[in-house]
């Protein structure tokens, strides 16, 4: 951990040389010892610069000056290198190279720093997010959030903003079906476990803006994850005090069978209990998930992923103390609660796919996917509070109140029973064709709709006996949603891609271009989102990769998103749009004799017809009004590799801006004008975030490992509860978070590389210290009215520090 202030030094090495030669092409292929292919694999010709990376398929292209002979260095971690001395009359011929699998204690993870040059994509390894210290319990979302231009300020919960955006802008794919997360969700303790389970995953790319036009209708960013396909029987097992994992692999039939499933059981109970409102916290989050495939033959292959989830959330609050305020005006919120929540969400996912592979250069795909869930939020909850000036100490030196400090003092009652069954199903076929340098891909899609709801939520608030707000006729509620609603509707997308590999004069240009088209017939709303990409590798220096990104990004509304406040639906809601312009570039590079790499992007999004909202904690509530414009417009930075050899990691640094105008607000000035407030903060305008995921180990004792989890977010905007948006102009405190992660293996290949291990590969003990500066952060406010109409925002804190203890074996 010594070498994190390295980051600085490693961005200024940034060596650009130019040269220009007369060059030969040298192709081949890398393959491992069982004949895989090998992607990845830097080639470079000894003591010279530059070089080629291989593709998917292991293929290469090399560019060299050859003068009798030419030595070839490949190399990639996990791998012995190797050195093959190539003669000027056999740069006709093709080349096959086997790489031979390293047998070190340390190389676990691979430095994923020399990706494929037509991705416009971050490619991440799924293995980071079993040593990743994380208060959700190890999810693949941790992972994301410290990817550049990502953001976010809740431990609690998975959902991340990406570049100005809020949580429903975010795509996810499993296997290239889009999966959804419960839609009434309020807050991060009862969201339970994401649907992604990080033990079947074998792959994981994440794309920030301006991604193709394969990936579907969000504005923001795609998570591309594949699931493993094993070669074997394996498995793993796992417990700690947050929870328990388990998953098990293998093959039948030859090998023609192969399944994966796992199972995950999580409670934040422990963790809860740091939090101001203490009670009788009951979380229980339960996981089966499962993947499967049958390979008929060459051609034809079935596959099958399933998942069922329960999360219940059963909660008794008892009281709550709150201190916050100024050194010079100290204030304590206390409440004293009677009632009870009591959640529950049930989701179930299932998806069959066929593919049909004719040759190498053609394959369809046809998939019919379903999801369900059913989500019962009901809750009766009496609190009465006082709010104080803390006063001077007394005798013992402890803190007093003085007579007179009251400030505030009353009681409110929430009320909530809201039940929502939701049904979404998915008829897809889908083709890629390989025509030379041209790849070819297509989708013809549709998508039907169900989501019937019942919606009954209000709360009362009385301060100084009086009820806020005051009214001398009535009784009225600060607030009150009452609806009940069953809408059905039908989606029909389709997108068309084509992706082409240009060898230039100077490099290699990958190009990307692609249409994409929706029509709702609900709103009887038809779009077309065309989106092209380029990337450049110049072959002055093949250690560089130039991209360039665009196109128009429609979020056509869903759900939430045309659900009027307080009751009733807008059919005349219309999608959201957004036109990503991306540019930036990669460097790949050795410092300390290790591989690093770069990456840069700047970007604009220009937004119209937006749908406003405000939100609370997770919960984000619509205006269902298309009555803004807007723009983000931001600079992203990310150096990653072995700062520590044999282990990855990497700092990612953000700086955004966000705004957006509501075409119909105004303000009454003093002297009784009126006027428009302009361009005021999205609820997700963060201008800065700095994130670290740091790996270290003992030098001679590397099965002692140290891993490092640094976030950094500058305040989020707020305003006062049922409010214009244009006063939501205050800001909330930083966010900021350690979580440190120690672990160390009892048994297995890190004690004693060269002898087999028996039944388990390795058993890992770990312990984590999760918020070690033991930091209150703030995810929202409580408001607390007095009798004259004044308002006081009180801090609802986050976790505190906690100390976690886990086992790990993997078998």
């Amino acid at each position: 951990m010594h070498k994190l202030f390295y980051i600085i030094t490693i961005i200024s090495l940034i060596p650009v040389s130019l040269f220009s030669q007369n060059k030969v092409e040298i192709r081949g292929i890398v393959l491992s010892e069982e004949n895989q292919a090998i992607e990845l694999v830097n080639v470079s010709v000894k003591d010279e610069p530059g070089g080629a990376i291989t593709d998917k398929e292991g293929a290469f292209v090399l560019k060299v000056n050859m003068a009798g002979y030419a030595t070839l260095i490949f190399s990639r971690i996990g791998f012995e290198t190797k050195e093959l001395k190539v003669a000027a009359l056999d740069v006709s011929k093709s080349i096959t190279v086997v790489l031979i699998k390293k047998q070190e204690s340390i190389a676990e993870v691979e430095v994923a720093a020399k990706e494929q040059a037509n991705q416009n994509f971050t490619k991440i390894d799924s293995r980071l997010s079993a040593n990743l210290p994380d208060a959700s319990g190890g999810s693949i979302e941790a992972l994301v959030k410290t990817q550049m231009g990502v953001s976010s300020n809740n431990e609690l919960s998975s959902q991340y903003r990406v570049r100005g955006g809020n949580f429903d802008e975010n795509l996810v794919y499993v296997n290239d079906i889009e999966v959804y997360r419960p839609f009434l969700v309020r807050a991060g303790q009862q969201e339970g476990l994401s649907f992604i389970n990080p033990e079947l995953v074998s792959d994981i790319r994440f794309s920030a803006g301006g991604f193709d036009a394969r990936y579907g209708d969000k504005m923001s960013s795609v998570l591309d994850i594949k699931y493993k396909k094993p070669t074997g029987f394996g498995g793993s097992a796992s417990g700690s005090l947050l929870g328990a994992n388990a998953h098990l692999e293998g093959t039948a039939a030859n090998g023609k069978f192969s399944h994966i499933t796992g199972v995950r059981y999580k409670t934040n109970k422990y963790l809860l209990g740091t939090m101001d409102v203490s009670g009788d916290y009951q979380p229980n989050f339960l996981d089966i998930q499962s993947y499967m495939t049958y390979r008929f033959n060459n051609k034809w292959r079935l596959g099958f992923l399933g998942n069922v989830s329960r999360n219940r959330y059963d909660f008794e609050p008892v009281d709550r103390e709150t201190t916050f305020g100024t050194i010079s005006e100290v204030q304590t919120l206390r409440v004293y609660f009677e009632g009870q929540e009591e959640d529950l969400f049930m989701t179930g996912f299932g998806a069959v796919s066929l593919d049909f592979s004719p040759n190498n250069n053609n394959n369809y795909k046809l998939v019919a996917s379903g999801y369900r869930t059913s989500e019962d939020e009901t809750y009766d909850i009496l609190g009465q509070y006082w709010l104080q000036e803390l006063g001077a100490e007394g005798e013992g030196g402890e803190v007093v109140f003085e007579k007179g400090t009251g400030i505030g003092v009353g009681s409110y009652l929430e009320h909530a029973r809201n039940y929502l069954y939701g049904a979404i199903s998915n008829l897809a076929l889908r083709g890629a064709h390989r025509i030379g340098n041209n790849n070819l891909e297509w989708e013809v899609k549709y998508q039907y709709e169900r989501f019937s709801d019942i919606i009954n939520e209000w709360e009362l608030r009385d301060s100084a006996d009086y009820n806020i707000p005051l009214n001398n006729e009535r009784l009225e509620l600060s607030y009150a949603y009452n609806d009940e609603n069953e809408i059905e509707s039908n989606r029909y997308t389709f997108f068309v891609q084509e992706n082409r590999l240009f060898e230039l004069s100077n490099g290699s240009l990958n190009l990307a271009l692609g249409l994409r088209g929706n029509y709702w017939d609900f709103n009887e709303e038809f779009l077309l989102s065309p989106r092209a990409s380029v990337i450049y590798t110049p072959d002055w220096e093949r250690d560089f990769n130039f991209k360039l990104a665009g196109g128009i990004y429609y979020q056509s509304p869903f759900y939430k998103e045309y659900r009027i406040p307080g009751g009733g639906i807008n059919y005349d809601i219309k999608a959201q749009k957004s036109v990503h312009l991306v540019a930036g570039f990669d460097h790949y590079f050795q410092a300390w004799q290790r591989p690093f790499k770069f990456s840069t992007e700047l970007y604009y999004k220009k937004m119209d017809h937006l749908n406003p909202y405000q939100i609370d904690n997770v919960r984000i509530r619509y205006s269902a009004k298309n009555n803004a414009e807007g723009y983000a417009a931001g600079l992203d930075m990310k150096v990653n590799g072995e700062f520590v050899k044999g282990v990855e990691s990497w700092a990612s640094l953000s700086i955004m801006q966000t705004e957006e105008d509501l075409k119909d607000d105004a303000f009454v000035a003093g002297s009784g004008q009126t006027g428009a407030p302009g361009y005021i903060p999205r609820p997700s305008d963060q201008r800065i975030n700095f994130s670290l995921m740091f790996q270290d180990y003992l030098r001679n004792n590397p099965s002692f490992k140290v891993n490092l989890n640094l976030m950094f977010g500058s305040g989020l905007p707020f305003g006062p509860p049922n409010s214009e948006r244009y006063q939501a102009v205050n800001r909330m405190p930083a966010y900021r978070r350690v979580d440190v992660g120690f672990a160390k293996e009892l048994t297995g290949s890190q004690l004693h590389p060269e002898r087999k291990t028996g039944a388990f590969k390795n058993v890992w003990l770990g312990v984590e210290i999760f918020n070690l500066f033991d930091i209150n952060n703030t995810i929202s406010y409580f408001w607390v009215t007095d009798v004259n109409n004044r308002e006081y925002a009180v801090p609802n804190y986050l976790t505190s520090r906690r100390l976690n203890v886990k086992l790990v074996t993997r078998f």
